[in-house]
């Protein structure tokens, strides 16, 4: 089985913190035996703007082609721009560099993200005469989507353009629905259990990352930007009553040099997702004050080391922290975020209760390599139209009785 993935993002040295996800189910899906052509679509740079930007000097390195644990990754530059939201169409020129690259003929093109990815990959399955999957990971949908008409229609084109659409969240699901009227499924991506919990305890860890050993600490991991509520984080940790905390920020961003003028707070640029267990380990808990999100991988992440969570209610962070398996609080408040690390500092065995709930609740429905055999008989049902074949059982991942089943 030959599959065509296209991506926005993948790991690599010089930025191994981007589009971890794909990585982890790309490789779980290549252990069974699935070989996958990966097409990273990358904004074209031009020289001149990587000698003002150390950021994009960066993302210039990138390597071409990349080759790891039977994945083939490929980047395709492509015309893209802070309006392509709202003019232009960057899918039609990435459609056409692939196709021109494509070593093969894929059996089924899989797509990540609604745009362009996705476009992209309805117009190829169409010109290949190949069936296509989409993927929506929650800004395509809560953001992307409604962004101005065209974008609503290119989200439209694409998601009813699609053979299959899968959503990592039940309200990516529900919002999709809403939009689109078209109905998807739930198959969340997981993480490699195996990685987690670190095997260093927390006095190991905090050695071992040169963190404050007495202070508690309060740790985020994402891209330090303020959708993700990085200004709202700073501000929390500022004030008084949290002056004995250890703010630590993991993650790359604009607003990295804000954290590092505030006393109470370490930056962390360029960490490895292998190490991401320690940091873990590390911390007292993690927050997550984003504005929109459809089911962030790093509080997966958290649930699987048994580290208390506070999040927003935005996206599908409910449903991953009800029932008593994190704190949730509004988005855009200072001052609930400060009052919730506070709890969690006065109350560690109730915080510790919620952690435990989550862990289990992460054992039971985020195994990476579970659910890409879920994926891989998706892949096989879609290729073989039902014929019976052997393959893994569907009901893995179970979907509540009003959710889209598959088949």
């Amino acid at each position: 089985m030959n599959i065509l993935w296209l991506t926005s993002a993948y790991p690599w040295p010089g930025r191994p913190y981007g589009g971890i996800f794909f990585q982890t189910q790309g490789q779980a899906l290549s252990r069974l035996g699935v070989k996958i052509n990966i097409e990273v679509a990358v904004p074209w740079i031009p020289r001149l703007a990587g000698w003002v930007s150390s950021r994009l000097a960066l993302q210039r390195t990138a390597p071409r082609r990349q080759v790891e644990e039977g994945l083939i990754i490929h980047r395709i530059p492509y015309f893209g721009h802070r309006f392509q939201h709202n003019m232009g169409w960057p899918h039609l020129g990435m459609a056409r560099q692939i196709l021109k690259n494509l070593p093969f003929k894929p059996d089924l093109i899989h797509a990540h993200y609604a745009y362009p990815m996705g476009l992209a990959a309805v117009k190829l399955a169409r010109k290949l005469g190949i069936p296509c999957v989409i993927t929506l990971h929650g800004s395509d949908v809560n953001v992307g989507a409604t962004k101005s008409k065209l974008s609503a229609k290119r989200f439209h084109l694409a998601v009813s353009g699609a053979d299959l659409v899968l959503c990592v969240s039940q309200a990516l699901q529900d919002r999709t629905r809403q939009l689109t009227g078209i109905p998807t499924v739930f198959l969340p991506i997981g993480i490699n259990l195996q990685r987690f919990p670190s095997t260093l305890t927390r006095g190991q860890a905090r050695a071992a990352l040169d963190l404050p050993s007495e202070k508690p600490i309060v740790l985020f991991v994402g891209n330090l930007l303020s959708s993700k509520g990085v200004p709202l984080a700073i501000e929390a940790l500022d004030h008084p009553s949290l002056a004995c905390v250890q703010g630590v920020f993991v993650g790359a961003g604009p607003l990295g040099q804000a954290i590092t003028a505030r006393t109470n707070c370490l930056w962390r640029e360029s960490v490895p997702n292998s190490m991401i267990p320690d940091y873990m380990a590390a911390a007292d808990m993690l927050i997550l004050p984003s504005y929109s999100e459809g089911l962030p991988t790093v509080l997966v992440e958290a649930g699987a080391c048994s580290t208390p969570v506070i999040a927003t209610e935005v996206g599908g962070i409910p449903e991953l922290l009800n029932e008593g398996r994190g704190t949730l609080i509004p988005p855009g408040s200072a001052e609930a975020l400060r009052e919730a690390i506070l709890q969690t500092l006065i109350h560690p065995d109730a915080a510790q209760a919620y952690a435990g709930r989550l862990h289990q609740h992460v054992l039971d429905t985020f195994d990476a390599e579970r659910n890409a055999k879920v994926l891989l008989q998706i892949y096989q049902e879609l290729l073989y139209k039902g014929d019976s074949l052997p393959g893994y059982p569907i009901s893995l991942i179970s979907p509540p009785q009003s959710r889209t089943p598959w088949p």
